[in-house]
């Protein structure tokens, strides 16, 4: 990986072109190496669950199997921090409620 030259203060215009290309393959080659997890205990975000594409978006009942319900985090959704999944966790119950 080539190792990034440090310049003053620009703006991406200021570059001619082979600086823009330099630039952009640079970026495009970073790779980011977490060095270490604490674990679920703190996790702020994880992915995964029942695919949405397979839940009623009205009822949020399973295409596959009539009268299965899933809703809050149990569903693959992600979203931003700051109380979202709570939003989330109550509109998907009031969708599922008001089907039943």
């Amino acid at each position: 990986m080539q190792t990034l030259k440090v310049v003053p203060d620009i703006t991406l215009k200021q570059l001619n072109s082979k600086q823009q290309t330099e630039l952009a393959q640079t970026l495009h080659a970073w790779r980011i190496q977490p060095n270490g997890t604490e674990g679920y205990r703190t996790a702020e975000v994880t992915l995964g669950g029942v695919d949405t594409t397979q839940l009623s978006s009205k009822t949020m009942e399973a295409r596959a199997v009539p009268g299965l319900y899933f809703i809050g985090e149990v569903a693959d959704v992600t979203g931003w921090l700051g109380g979202y999944n709570f939003q989330w966790a109550w509109s998907s119950a009031w969708a599922c409620a008001q089907a039943l």
